[in-house]
């Protein structure tokens, strides 16, 4: 099954943040073909001078789930206008990771099986 899931929280909500991600994970784990994209403030996961320091309450590390997600070459989508307003850039980014618009996760998300927000 193919799915998408869009997370919208990162520093400013770690706990919801990480739920997201680990949704991708476990979908991942499951068998899916899974796409995540961060929009607002979880543009900042994909910094990798980032994502390693945020700890949601009662969570596994961010670290973990965003590493096994790099591992399994999981692709992250970044938005664009919310990534650059955080200083999100290619250099670095995290190495699934590349910046995407709006009409790209609308495209997408029409066309998965399932999508998961966060």
């Amino acid at each position: 099954m193919k799915v998408i899931v869009s997370v919208s929280a990162g520093t400013d909500d770690p706990t919801r943040a990480t739920l997201g991600m680990l949704a991708a994970k476990v979908a991942q784990e499951q068998g899916h073909e899974v796409t995540v994209w961060l929009q607002g403030e979880a543009a900042t996961i994909a910094n990798k001078h980032v994502y390693d320091k945020i700890q949601g309450l009662n969570m596994p590390p961010m670290k973990g789930i965003v590493e096994a997600l790099l591992a399994a070459k999981v692709p992250i989508w970044v938005c664009e206008a919310c990534g650059k307003g955080r200083n999100v850039t290619p250099e670095n980014m995290l190495e699934t990771a590349c910046y995407k618009n709006m009409g790209d996760y609308v495209a997408l998300a029409l066309a998965a099986d399932r999508s998961l927000s966060f």
